[in-house]
């Protein structure tokens, strides 16, 4: 037995290009801000600049650099008659951006740019889901560019050299503190902090950049040619090299084979000095390492029916030390980070473990109470005769909040997109997976291979992409649309926030149900795999098309989800536009409420995304044919064909 379908497990979910298809123009003319400040540098300076053939610039910074916004409001560093457009879509909080602006920009800046040959061009692009201060933190930069350019900029290097400092719950006094040590609180900087004045113009620099293709951070265009990650200097230097010389970019460095790695992949280098908890022997031959949210459902389960026999079987025997790491899945998990809190708050009194048990078997208690929750968990810390007082005093400290963020931070940069997630001896597991999963890799660490089961052989390394078919899929309990004896049955899993999810409903479901479906040769199921790191309303949205399915509704509702994303696609009120199409629909709105703001339906919805991991999936739209996998959203041409061969098959 091989354990090579651990890989399977452990693939993060594929970011793909989402948002509106908003013009450069559209978005760049919301930005609100532009450059008043004196600039700094000498008539001297502005000559220089003219006479090497450079546009007007706003100022010269402190290395010489020509900085300012562009006619669209937009800050760059460097020449904007320069050769080169480098544009940067960023997020203050993502531990890949400060990388680049603290060890790759500063050679870029010095050469490249300094030099006349880029200009580089900067867009926020904060993943929120994951980043809960990210936004804030643009909205920073933009406060302090009011005063100019000089002073965006150096918000922006202050702002990626501290991340750890100011990633937490009180962020904009942090923000405020820089601005006046950096002497750029101008008058109304506090009350622009506090009204989250730009917050119109992050969301528009976001779509702009998901028009384009962007779906993480940091993404960069060189002359329209796309450059994803945060690369060393020397990929950098030589993609600008390429594209001075008219060639293309290069693919990226170093891509493994197609086929999986060919030599043995090197485990992750966790740090072991910030953990919430941990069990066993220091010393254990053996370390798994859990990121955790303590408001999700796949983490009861594996709290409850898998941690206990890891427990006696493993911990309590001497192979495995376990140690516990906070990840809250903030975008659908609201409470997760403060329950992370208060279990941190319970370890200061030794019941760390006490309190971890608490928050998920009384779960149901908690989840869904907004700042309400704080008082059931001071409840479950009397239950466990704690101190209630210190308890309550530390959870509003605020002083677990960094580690908690650092920890979350490290999960991302590790690949970790869901939880429960694990980690033996470095190497991943996804999922709550049965205990015999453990128990084997366990003993594979323990014989020294467990790297080899990560290794594809020659023969799988020919082998087709995951998800290979055909698969059974339950589908029980699921909408679907057609003649339940259908020779052939289409599993689809969507994302309503998706694009391409939507360009399929568009184009290709109306042809494939007329001739198909209608005409009783295909059974359509619908299921949900909700991408929420990169389309924050998709859960939300999943949950609305069930709660009008508890009516008789499920595919108006479905249908009318997708004619209309744009109108509900990044707004923070989705709930209340959908609450609207029920009332359109003419159902029963507050029953529709109710069972939306419970939700009632959220563990269905995980449920399927659960399901969809188990299978592969790792983007949407993805569809199965009679268990046969089809990645994207294909022309009908596609659907056709692999229909008309199923039947044929079928007889």
């Amino acid at each position: 037995m091989r354990l090579n379908f651990l890989m399977l497990l452990a693939l993060p979910v594929l970011l793909m290009a989402c948002g509106p298809s908003t013009s450069g123009e559209g978005a760049s003319a919301a930005v609100p801000f532009v450059g008043n400040a004196t600039p700094v540098g000498t008539n001297d300076d502005s000559a220089a600049l003219a006479e090497s053939g450079g546009a007007p610039a706003e100022a010269i910074d402190a290395m010489g650099v020509a900085v300012g916004f562009t006619e669209e409001g937009r800050p760059y560093r460097g020449n904007l008659d320069a050769p080169i457009l480098m544009e940067e879509f960023s997020d203050f909080q993502c531990p890949y951006c400060s990388r680049f602006t603290e060890e790759t920009m500063p050679s870029l800046l010095e050469n490249q740019i300094a030099d006349g040959e880029v200009v580089l061009v900067f867009h926020d692009f904060p993943l929120s889901s994951i980043h809960p201060q990210a936004a804030a933190a643009a909205n920073a930069a933009r406060c302090a560019g009011e005063g100019g350019a000089v002073a965006f900029w150096a918000m922006h290097d202050r702002l990626f050299a501290n991340t750890a400092e100011w990633s937490n719950n009180s962020a904009n006094d942090v923000f405020l503190r820089y601005a006046q040590e950096l002497g750029l609180a101008h008058e109304g900087f506090a009350s622009c902090l506090q009204e989250n004045r730009h917050g119109d113009a992050i969301d528009e620099d976001i779509a702009f950049g998901r028009s384009r293709g962007v779906s993480s951070t940091p993404s960069f265009f060189l002359n329209d040619q796309p450059v994803i990650g945060a690369y060393p200097l020397d990929y950098f230097n030589q993609a600008i090299a390429a594209v001075g010389a008219g060639e293309s970019v290069a693919g990226e460095p170093e891509a493994p084979p197609q086929g999986g790695p060919t030599v043995k992949p090197t485990p992750a280098a966790i740090v072991m000095d910030n953990f919430a908890g941990e069990r066993g022997d220091a010393d254990a031959p053996v370390t798994i390492v859990e990121y955790t949210d303590l408001q999700c459902p796949y983490c009861v389960r594996h709290a409850t029916e898998t941690l206990p026999l890891i427990i006696t079987e493993l911990i309590d025997t001497g192979r495995v030390r376990y140690v516990v790491k906070d990840f809250p899945l903030d975008a659908i998990h609201p409470e997760a980070r403060r329950a992370a809190v208060a279990a941190r708050c319970a370890a200061e009194q030794g019941a760390y473990w006490e309190m971890h048990d608490a928050l998920f078997a009384r779960q149901a208690e908690w989840n869904g109470l907004g700042d309400g929750a704080t008082e059931v968990f001071a409840a479950l810390a009397g239950d466990l005769s704690l101190d209630v007082g210190t308890f309550t005093s530390c959870v509003g400290s605020g002083r677990h909040d960094a580690v908690i963020q650092a920890n979350q931070d490290e999960g991302v940069a590790l690949g970790v997109q869901g939880t429960p997630a694990f980690f033996i001896d470095g190497f991943p597991i996804s999922g709550a997976q049965p205990y015999e999963l453990f128990e084997y890799a366990v003993g594979l660490a323990e014989s020294g291979t467990l790297a080899d089961a990560y290794v594809a052989s020659p023969d799988e390394a020919q082998a087709e992409p995951t998800p290979s078919g055909p698969v059974e899929i339950d589908t029980e309990g699921s909408y679907s649309l057609g003649d339940d004896d259908a020779p052939v049955v289409i599993v689809e899993f969507t994302d309503y926030q998706c694009p391409f999810c939507s360009r399929h409903f568009l184009q290709t479901y109306p042809q494939i149900k007329a001739d198909y479906v209608d005409t009783g040769k295909v059974r359509y199921v619908f299921m949900d795999f909700p991408l929420s790191s990169i389309h924050p309303q998709a859960q939300v949205a999943a949950e609305a098309a069930r709660c009008a399915g508890a009516q008789g509704a499920y595919l108006t509702m479905h249908d009318m989800l997708f004619t209309r994303q744009q109108e509900w696609g990044g707004r923070g009120d989705a709930a209340e536009i959908f609450s609207g199409y029920v009332g359109e629909l003419g159902l029963d709105t507050a029953a529709f409420d109710e069972c939306l703001q419970s939700g009632q339906q959220a563990d269905a919805v995980l449920a399927d995304l659960e399901r969809g991991v188990a299978l592969g999936v790792n983007g949407t739209p993805a569809f199965f044919l009679n268990g046969n996998f089809i990645s994207g959203a294909q022309p009908y041409e596609v659907f056709r064909q692999a229909i008309e061969s199923l039947l044929a098959e079928t007889g």
